[in-house]
């Protein structure tokens, strides 16, 4: 006789036996049960050490980031403050009843504040028509003597040319020119006889020495801001870099940047309030723009603490090692869990209470009917247009579920094919006249010519009727709905405007994640799935295109479907989104 067990692997033979000793072994369970009790705490506690050094790697690049953005905007914002003051403080300090006729006195303490305060100045000058003393006579003011002379070498230029740039009526006029071989800017302040600026009698106007402000005054600048600057204890001092428009470097005052940065703003080098730009002549003037850097060093924000946390990771990896990986698994396994049953619980609740409302007045006027209450054919016709549109909504709902499970599935996919943009809108709001009646919504079409696009028809037509249903939910007041097509671009458009509640611009970044809902004052909010504008987003991104978000609180909202137009023959294609089990988290907003 053959062994009862003839035939069959050895393996499949003990296998299950052995597996089920062990789980009835109580000292196996209880030895595993005591391992577990004290690998807990000890992963646990190798996990928040781990975690406090990522979070204090995360902070310190945050503080970094944060001192180079600063430092950056704050110097930005100093050079352009320093830049205009000559204008703000001193040729506004002085009056056309300073210069017609000349005060002399007075002007000379102004300008001998501005070159106290502006040391990049070199010269102000002062010229009037209408005085008695020096008239039609430029006078400069030097930083050496801080005295009014007349006849410098340069006294010629600037009255011709002031007096060329008058004519364009320009409060403000500017100029460069080469002086003993020193670039120079020159910019004045003109006054006119009478406000139609037809007789020029006066100008105030100052000259900068483009070298001496590269050499001298920036570095000089930039020092003494950054010595107010506090950086965090341990890491490499930031750096700032000034280049300026032929991408020479200013600071530092080495010519040497550093070939790494982590933060850029660029100035103009214009020495008035650059809101005064449409005074200044020659109109349409382009001015060196300049650039202010900063870093640390050769080195990124990574780079650094990297450097910080890697000797800390080493040493608390080796000590962690397999305990870590256990805890990751543990843990993602658990937050899964826990996440999947909250959605689960909102979820059906949402969906619940969708499918409750439309079911219990579908029940409510087709039992009414059968019963034949109603004697009244024009009332029948309305309850039969009532339960037509609650039977739409419940179609939709379904339609959002089922191709939802596709999307988490990644199986969601759109056969594009060239279709009459408009055609497809007006068949939507054709299809949904019934509950537009039903809720007393009044819709005004803006549909424009024939619009070729490519797209999915079915998908299309679901992404408007979300849109068209969200813009109902959402306008409990003011019932109407503005819905129209034309072209933008290279894209046919659909806009569907309310005037309901309107969308946060702090929430706008979230209304296309899935589950979304908006939430009242109240602490509710129309109901519904969630899942609605996710639908939206995913059909447009499947389809080459984009969805945007017009809206402000109380006013209403603007939702925009961009298609690509149809540019030619093609064979109808399937297109996918691209992403497998999840909806996009981050929506486009205008």
């Amino acid at each position: 006789m053959e062994p009862r067990n003839a035939g069959l692997p050895m393996g499949r033979g003990i296998g299950p036996s052995v597996v089920g000793h062990l789980l009835r072994d109580r000292s196996l369970r209880l030895a595993a049960g005591l391992a577990v009790a004290v690998a807990i705490p000890v992963t646990v506690l190798f996990y928040f050490q781990f975690r406090s050094i990522a979070d204090l790697g995360r902070s310190s690049a945050v503080v970094l980031g944060q001192l180079s953005q600063e430092t950056a905007e704050g110097l930005t914002k100093n050079v352009e403050d320093a830049l205009k003051m000559p204008y703000i403080n001193t040729m506004l300090g002085v009056p056309q009843q300073q210069t017609e006729p000349f005060n002399l006195p007075a002007i000379a303490k102004t300008f001998d504040e501005g070159l106290i305060a502006q040391p990049y100045v070199s010269r102000y000058y002062v010229w009037s028509d209408v005085t008695v003393e020096h008239r039609d006579e430029l006078l400069s003011y030097d930083r050496d003597t801080h005295r009014f002379r007349a006849g410098v070498p340069e006294a010629g230029l600037l009255v011709q040319r002031f007096k060329a740039l008058a004519p364009e009526k320009r409060a403000i006029s500017i100029f460069e020119a080469t002086l003993d071989g020193h670039r120079s800017y020159f910019q004045a302040q003109l006054r006119w006889a009478s406000p139609a600026r037809e007789v020029l009698t006066s100008f105030v106007a100052f000259r900068v020495d483009a070298e001496r402000l590269r050499r001298d005054y920036f570095p000089a600048f930039i020092t003494a801001k950054l010595a107010t600057v506090e950086g965090p204890t341990g890491f490499p001092p930031l750096s700032v870099t000034v280049l300026d428009s032929d991408n020479r470097v200013i600071v530092p005052a080495s010519g040497v940047a550093p070939t790494t940065f982590v933060d850029e703003r660029t100035f103009q080098l214009a020495f008035f309030d650059p809101e005064l730009q449409r005074f200044i002549a020659p109109e349409g003037l382009e001015h060196e723009t300049w650039r202010i850097r900063t870093g640390y060093g050769n080195q990124t924000i990574p780079d650094i603490i990297a450097a910080r946390a890697r000797p800390q990771r080493a040493m608390m990896a080796m000590l962690a090692g397999v305990m870590a990986i256990g805890v990751f698994f543990v843990a993602r396994a658990a937050a899964r869990e826990v996440r999947v049953a909250e959605m689960k619980s909102s979820f059906v609740s949402s969906v619940s209470h969708d499918l409750k409302t439309p079911l219990a007045l579908i029940q409510l006027f087709a039992e009414t009917l059968e019963l034949g209450r109603l004697k009244n054919t024009d009332r029948a016709q309305e309850y039969y247009r009532i339960i037509n549109s609650e039977a739409r909504k419940l179609t939709r709902l379904i339609n959002n579920l089922l191709d939802f499970s596709k999307i988490e599935a990644g199986l969601r996919s759109y056969k594009t094919v060239p279709v009459d943009l408009t055609a497809v809108t007006r068949g939507v709001l054709q299809s949904l006249e019934s509950q537009f009646t039903h809720n007393q919504f009044t819709v005004r079409p803006h549909l424009g010519q024939h619009v070729p696009v490519l797209l999915d028809s079915e998908a299309a037509v679901q992404a408007i009727e979300n849109l068209i249903s969200n813009a109902m939910k959402y306008s409990p007041e003011h019932r109407e709905i503005i819905v129209g097509v034309d072209r933008e671009g290279d894209y046919g458009v659909i806009r569907v405007t309310d005037h309901g509640i309107g969308v946060p611009p702090r929430l706008q970044s979230k209304i296309f994640r899935k589950f979304y809902r908006i939430q009242t004052d109240a602490g509710s909010g129309p109901q519904g799935t969630g899942l609605g504008l996710a639908i939206v987003d995913h059909v447009m991104r499947g389809h080459g295109g984009f969805v945007r978000v017009d809206s402000e609180p109380g006013r209403g909202s603007t939702f925009t479907l961009h298609f690509p137009l149809y540019a030619g023959e093609i064979s109808g294609d399937k297109t996918h989104s691209g992403d497998r089990g999840r909806t996009p988290d981050v929506a486009r907003s205008a």
